[in-house]
């Protein structure tokens, strides 16, 4: 399989305008199926032998996931019932296509350029269609052909992905150019991005601690450094996509909004808001949903563990506390009002409020009780799985192994490119503002939009990308 033309086009940047010609996936899934159902071969496409591949596994992919969208559809129990059986060989067969198609193109001996512009290549879904998805787009549908996630190439091509970024052809045009975008990786963006959150943490946990005094003079600074950067990160997230930090973010920006002119103080409900933001924010940390520090290392390691305990609080921790939850409230009451009379005595003041000490308390029992929550589970779970199997994806059974990589794989996705996160989202909603501003007053669109974003994205998260790549440069952790 030959690479890209030898221009700035590479799995790396947006290539559905530039292959305006290329077929379209809702007809073939069409005809991919007509011919399954049929049991005739795979129906030749006007697609070029290089993008072949790329073209044919989205169709597939879209084809499996067909299958299980008709059935969620279905309203009649009888269709559903003597349809099921029919479905799952549908979808197994075409699973099994799949990768007899992988396997005939592995037999080519593909690079990791070669099998990265595979993956990112972009197809449109119709005919003139501004959509235009690529592979890595399906791992965050619900159903993916199973097989295909735990592919040995396909999660091995992910990791390396990960670790360099995607590799792009040296032109001599761009060379220089090529290089310092490939030097921000996935994982130096990520790392990147979680640095953020992590600043975030620590200024908030500050300011909980020594918060403003409550006697201050009329020409008091409320907002310095301190109070200002949380407001602008808070804010920030509110123009990226939402995600579990999401509420974290809200509750912090509320506690600040709700006492302007000054700040939250202790004893008041904003700072309440602001503990909250905090514990909600250290919990999500630990969570498989980007940035996490759980990819910081070794992600085949704690992506696994971190899935595994969401899927647990999930399928088993939740069920059983809503089942007992009735016996909880009414316990719960009895233990309040028999303790009715008995007032607790606090008489030592540390400089640290009271808000502050009893939400630090509860933060550090919560803690504890994660950590033998996850030993426990982990234990019980993992069984003989962890001696068995040989794939440390696998170690929490093979379900627990195919959704972690999902996760892991979308991680890196998410992660690839001119991605601005916040607070540098913030400079392309200035970019933007500024484009529309210009379009507003009759001036035509600029030509040079995408590079001018390209610019200060090499400018800002660049910049600090190849600072941080060098932290990895001297190994492959």
């Amino acid at each position: 399989m030959s690479v890209l033309p030898q221009d700035e086009r590479c799995p790396l940047l947006p290539q559905c305008s530039a292959q305006g010609r290329r077929p379209a996936i809702f007809p073939a899934v069409g005809r991919l199926k007509d011919a399954i159902a049929a049991n005739r071969d795979i129906p030749e496409f006007d697609v070029h032998p290089d993008e072949r591949t790329a073209f044919l596994t989205l169709a597939y992919i879209h084809l499996y996931q067909s299958y299980f969208a008709s059935t969620a559809r279905s309203t009649d129990l009888t269709s559903v019932w003597t349809s099921a059986k029919d479905i799952a060989s549908l979808a197994n067969d075409t699973e099994n296509r799949l990768l007899d198609l992988w396997s005939g193109y592995l037999d080519t001996n593909p690079s990791l350029q070669e099998v990265q512009s595979v993956l990112w290549s972009e197809f449109p879904l119709r005919p003139g269609s501004v959509q235009c998805p690529r592979v890595v787009d399906s791992f965050f549908a619900e159903h993916v052909p199973p097989a295909f996630l735990t592919q040995p190439v396909i999660q091995a091509t992910m990791m390396a992905t990960w670790r360099i970024g995607l590799r792009c052809n040296d032109d001599s045009r761009h060379q220089i150019w090529q290089r310092f975008d490939a030097l921000t990786s996935p994982r130096a963006m990520h790392f990147l991005h979680l640095l953020g959150h992590l600043i975030f943490v620590g200024t908030l946990a500050h300011y909980l601690l020594y918060p403003p005094s409550f006697i201050t003079s009329f020409s008091y600074r409320w907002y310095g450094t301190r109070e200002t950067f949380i407001l602008v990160i808070a804010a920030s997230s509110l123009f990226a996509p939402w995600t579990v930090y999401s509420l974290s973010y809200i509750l912090a920006l509320l506690g600040f909004l709700l006492t302007l002119p000054s700040a939250p103080l202790p004893g008041s409900l904003p700072f309440i808001f602001l503990h909250a933001a905090l514990m909600v924010h250290v919990v999500s940390l630990h969570l498989p949903y980007p940035p996490s520090i759980v990819y910081l290392l070794y992600p085949n390691a704690l992506v696994p563990l971190s899935t595994l305990l969401v899927q647990v609080i999930l399928r088993i921790l939740l069920p059983v506390t809503l089942f007992l939850l009735p016996a909880l409230l009414l316990t719960s009451y009895l233990v309040s009002a028999s303790l009715a009379d008995t007032t607790p005595q606090l008489s030592n003041l540390n400089p640290a409020p009271m808000d502050s000490r009893t939400s630090f308390s509860l933060l550090l029992l919560l803690v504890i009780g994660l950590l033998l929550f996850a030993i426990f589970t982990s234990i019980s779970v993992a069984e003989m799985t962890f001696v068995t199997s040989g794939e440390p994806w696998d170690r929490y059974t093979p379900a627990v192994g195919r959704l972690a990589r999902k996760r892991f794989y979308c991680t890196v996705t998410r992660h690839t490119g001119y991605v601005f996160f916040p607070p540098f989202n913030l400079l392309r909603l200035v970019l933007l503002v500024l484009i529309f501003v210009h379009s507003i007053f009759g001036y035509p669109q600029v030509p040079m939009v995408k590079k001018v974003e390209r610019i200060v994205w090499r400018l800002s998260v660049g910049l600090f990308g190849a600072v941080v790549a060098s932290i990895w440069l001297w190994g492959w952790v």
